[in-house]
């Protein structure tokens, strides 16, 4: 073999190694790139995603809020509907707040208020709160205390609520003829 052909060959060689190592160096850069970029692409894509789950979740908490609403306004009115077909219209009513708490009460006074927010055609009566207990420990709730030496101790009594009374008279039944509202 020839010494200077050999070399010639070793040169090309050498040369196409290196044209060979840049172009797939330069390939490796490109494709690095491209994995970066589209990394980044599919990190803002799942970023989306979550937002437009969470904005999903919450179109659906508002729409059956919304429904609930409807439902509630759908049962408003068939309650009022019902109300008037049996004379309860609310022109014809009027609403006083009772709170008393622990309000100390002797036994007639206890009875006469109790009587008062009875129901009856013309009032009635719906209670948030009652309580009705003994002050003194030897007397009993239902049993009248014996007469003695000392008078009976007053009761505690804790009401509270809405009394709704008539104001006006309605179709079917007039006012009541008794007077003043409670």
């Amino acid at each position: 073999m020839n010494a200077p052909l050999l070399l010639a060959r070793l040169r090309q060689s050498r040369r196409s190694s290196l044209l060979v190592f840049a172009v797939t160096l330069a390939a490796l850069v490109v494709t690095a790139v491209w994995f970066l970029a589209a990394r980044s692409a599919l990190a803002d894509a799942y970023g989306r995603l979550g937002d437009r789950s969470q904005a999903l979740g919450e179109a659906q908490v508002r729409e059956q809020e919304a429904q609930l609403r409807v439902e509630y306004a759908r049962s408003a009115r068939e309650l009022i509907t019902a109300a008037q077909a049996h004379g309860l219209q609310p022109e014809a009513w009027g609403e006083r707040l009772i709170n008393l708490r622990q309000s100390q009460m002797s036994r007639e006074d206890t009875a006469n208020l109790l009587t008062a927010v009875t129901r009856g055609p013309d009032r009635m009566f719906g209670a948030e709160s009652f309580e009705l207990s003994v002050t003194h420990p030897d007397e009993g709730l239902f049993d009248p205390p014996p007469p003695g030496d000392r008078a009976p101790a007053p009761l505690s009594l804790t009401l509270r609520g809405a009394i709704l009374f008539r104001t006006a008279a309605t179709s079917d039944v007039p006012l009541p003829s008794s007077g003043a509202a409670p």
